[in-house]
């Protein structure tokens, strides 16, 4: 099947373009090229009523087994807009942050330095307000465009967003899809001590976290005020457990790894014992930051 000139991949593999690899078929998956592609995907699967699930580089989310209903679309090529106007950078929603990062070091400004470890793309990073070492998008976050299941192509500024810790308002409405963000460019700096610093970051995040490259990053949150994650899942005992073909890591408790050959349904087996044994030891409710498809968003 086809939507003008762009095909509707049938039953396409999920698992693969995810940093975990497990995860079923989507029943169609599309590559939009541009804003157009987009309105007319969003169209159809409204007129078919269809789900919808957007998919970046595939990391912070579980795909379930059986895989996703209804149309996935996938941006990681999509959307790849790095333009600078003075001191605000537009950025399309499928540019990686690693790739993002090394841009903006080069012309010698930071800030952006701590995007540099960071798997995911600028669109999935805008609406958790990604962030790492102290820092988050909140403060570098000028403005979102996103497109709405109406069509409707609207203009947020980060104030409107109301960005927290792994959070924004952007997350009560899962089917907004950010096409653009525009970020403060403010801090000058020489590229050689804003790349050495970049490099710096990259060195103490790959010292205490996992090698293993099939892994979603963090899957907890940490709570508000408490010990952070994977200081509680260690003292539940939970370090090194494992389901199946998946592992929590013995290097940083709050990693779930695929060994091999994990499925969903053990990763989220897993996390569901993690997280009831938190409950039991300390009494905090552990709250996911990694996403599950398609239950978190039908």
């Amino acid at each position: 099947m086809k939507i003008e000139k762009v095909p509707l991949l049938e039953n396409y593999p999920l698992a693969p373009l995810t940093t975990w690899k497990v995860g079923g078929p989507a029943r169609y998956l599309a590559v939009p090229r541009d804003l157009e592609d987009v309105y007319r995907l969003l169209d159809l699967a409204y007129r078919q009523g269809w789900p919808l699930f957007f998919l970046g580089r595939g990391s912070n989310l579980l795909i379930a087994d059986e895989g996703l209903p209804g149309l996935t679309l996938h941006l990681a090529k999509s959307f790849q807009k790095i333009e600078r106007q003075g001191d605000l950078l537009r950025v399309g929603a499928g540019v990686a942050l690693p790739r993002l990062a090394q841009t903006v070091a080069a012309w010698g400004v930071s800030g952006f330095e701590f995007l540099g470890g960071i798997p995911g793309t600028v669109g999935a990073a805008v609406r958790l307000n990604a962030g790492a070492d102290g820092q988050d998008l909140a403060q570098v976050l000028r403005r979102v465009r996103v497109v709405t299941p109406q069509l409707q192509l609207l203009e947020f500024t980060g104030a409107d967003l109301a960005l927290g810790y792994r959070s924004s308002r952007l997350l009560n409405f899962p089917h907004w899809l950010v096409v653009e963000a525009e970020f403060s460019l403010e801090k000058q700096a020489p590229p050689e001590a804003v790349q050495a610093r970049m490099r710096e970051l990259l060195t103490a995040r790959r010292a205490r976290q996992p090698a293993n490259p099939r892994t979603c990053g963090s899957v907890f949150k940490n709570p508000p005020g408490g010990p952070p994650a994977g200081y509680l899942i260690e003292q539940a005992g939970f370090k090194g457990r494992r389901r199946g073909g998946a592992q929590v890591s013995r290097k940083h408790a709050n990693f779930i790894l695929n060994q091999g050959k994990a499925t969903a349904t053990q990763i989220g087996a897993l996390l569901e014992e993690i997280q009831e044994a938190v409950w039991r030891a300390f009494g905090l409710a552990l709250e996911r930051e990694v996403v599950f498809l398609p239950q978190d968003l039908l």
